[in-house]
């Protein structure tokens, strides 16, 4: 399939406008490979392989998550262009997954490179908070969205446009061992997913339940989503037996704020700051991660709370301070910061100093939920099921996988504001003492790990082809192997993988590299 100018201009518009959404606008999910890489293959005439290429992408980078500061080979990109490469080679998977992690990791270089500019950025916006010229502070801040399209863009542009002959030559003249060979590496890849994904939870204490998940899945055969409930039924029922030997009352408290007094801030104040917040990781960068989209969201309300412009300037640039926390659930601390805000606009005794420590004091927990249990599990339970489907070839997995996390993002924000700014401290305090958040990780971690066990089953596929015949009758090694358990190399594989990931940090290039050395060499010699 040869693609065009004016296709590789069109091609490279929709790849960078589904890219900026990771951090320009409301982290939607729909740049994951699950997602984009059918949307891709239907745009382009090839929804089969647009499917196979997203979900193997997506098992293959599943636990390769940007935490924190850390920064891994990118896997949105990677399934974009991959599925691009793939659809231009004739519809060979293969091709797209084996070429996904050098784009994956020059993607994530690019971004590395926006986060470094977006630091301009945030510093014309300190001189404009001084200034209190709001308004340009917001324009700078939204001029992230013009730095992600770019440096998206214009790699996205250079690979489809003279990337995809080169491509389709290159795979034209490869001998069928090699092709053979990268379909054995992409049963690998998954393995590396599930590696990370375990290396993310409390595997050392949980590890059992991992275990009930893997059993279930190679004895009974029971679905991804099956495991993913009866886990939930698990952790619901261990959470009820602990409540019966803790009396501790989690009711919300009955006076909202204390004794906060009248309120300032209208519904429509917090509607406003609900919608800005989706624009919260638009100048992410590597000095102050998410200060000014933590600032832009809360910019209307405080002008709301403060009419005397020394205050607010300095309510502004207090919250252009470093803030750094998922999405996802940031914007409790957005309810929080707001109801503190409001009652030292109404004369209470909160000081700035308050304000900037208790946003402290909640990153760190908040930030833990939305990493393990937004991340790590409940986006990896419907990617499992969602991938499952698409390999199969069927168009509902992408939709089972984008409809559960964009209902999440809206009500996780809403709600998160809202109680957070009803309730203020006294809601946080309330969780706290009575551990209903290290109640709610730990259920989660029971799902995640019941599902990564089943994962294993359904998405690593290695196998040994050798046979030898004693005494009159053929021993085949692989079918030896299954007799003693079923997806034994998979379980063997992965949990290896586990051990080197944490004994070596920075290990995840090398197993991809081994990944694709045993496939090929593998198929050479006739051993896999």
């Amino acid at each position: 399939m040869e693609i065009g100018f004016l296709s590789a201009v069109l091609l490279s518009t929709f790849v960078a406008v589904l890219m900026t959404e990771n951090y320009g606008y409301g982290y939607w999910m729909i740049s994951r490979p699950i997602f984009a890489g059918p949307l891709l293959g239907l745009m382009m005439g090839d929804l089969q392989t647009g499917l196979i290429v997203g979900a193997s992408v997506e098992l293959m980078f599943m636990g390769v998550l940007p935490i924190g500061g850390s920064v891994p080979p990118n896997a949105q990109i990677a399934g974009l262009i991959g599925t691009i490469f793939a659809i231009s080679a004739g519809g060979k998977p293969e091709v797209g997954i084996a070429l996904a992690l050098p784009i994956g990791i020059l993607a994530q270089l690019l971004i590395m490179l926006a986060w470094n500019f977006n630091i301009y950025l945030v510093h014309r916006a300190d001189k404009a908070l001084e200034e209190l010229n709001l308004k340009r502070a917001g324009r700078l801040h939204l001029s992230g969205l013009v730095v992600f399209f770019t440096v998206m863009f214009i790699p996205t542009f250079l690979a489809v446009h003279f990337g995809s002959d080169f491509v389709k030559d290159f795979v034209d003249s490869m001998p069928a061992w090699f092709m053979d060979g990268l379909k054995v590496s992409a049963g690998i890849l998954p393995a590396i997913g599930m590696a990370m994904l375990l290396k993310m939870m409390n595997f050392k204490k949980f590890w059992s339940f991992f275990l009930i998940g893997f059993v279930l899945t190679v004895y009974l055969e029971l679905p991804v989503l099956s495991i993913a409930l009866l886990g939930l039924g698990i952790a619901i029922s261990i959470s009820v037996v602990m409540n019966k030997a803790d009396d501790s009352d989690m009711s919300l408290p009955s006076s909202p704020r204390g004794e906060a007094g009248t309120t300032i801030l209208t519904r429509k104040d917090l509607i406003i700051t609900f919608f800005r917040s989706f624009f919260s990781m638009t100048s992410i960068n590597y000095e102050r991660y998410g200060s000014l989209g933590f600032c832009f969201a809360v910019m209307p309300a405080l002008k709301r709370l403060y009419g005397d412009h020394e205050e607010l300037k300095e309510a502004t640039v207090r919250h252009n301070e470093f803030f750094n926390c998922h999405p996802y659930t940031s914007n409790a601390i957005i309810g929080v910061t707001l109801a503190l805000e409001e009652q030292r606009a109404q004369g209470k005794p909160i000081t700035s100093e308050t304000i900037s420590s208790t946003k402290a004091a909640l990153m760190g927990p908040l930030s833990g939920i939305g990493d393990s249990v937004f991340k790590a599990t409940f986006m990896t339970i419907f990617a499992a099921i969602g991938a499952g489907l698409a390999l199969e070839g069927n168009p509902i997995g992408p939709i089972i996988f984008i409809v559960p996390n964009v209902l999440l993002n809206i009500i996780s924000r809403y709600y998160g504001l809202m109680y957070g700014y009803r309730f203020g401290m006294n809601l946080i305090l309330k969780m706290k003492d009575s551990d209903i958040l290290n109640k709610f990780v730990q259920g989660a971690t029971i799902v995640g790990l019941m599902v990564t066990g089943s994962m294993i089953v359904n998405f690593v596929h290695i196998g040994v082809a050798a046979k030898w015949n004693f005494a009159g009758k053929e021993i085949i090694l692989q079918e030896l192997l299954d007799s003693i358990l079923p997806g034994l190399l998979s379980l063997i594989l992965t949990l290896g993988f586990l051990w080197v990931l944490r004994k070596y940090k920075k290990a995840i290039y090398w197993l991809i590299l081994f990944c694709f050395v045993v496939g090929l060499a593998g198929k050479l010699f006739g051993v896999l």
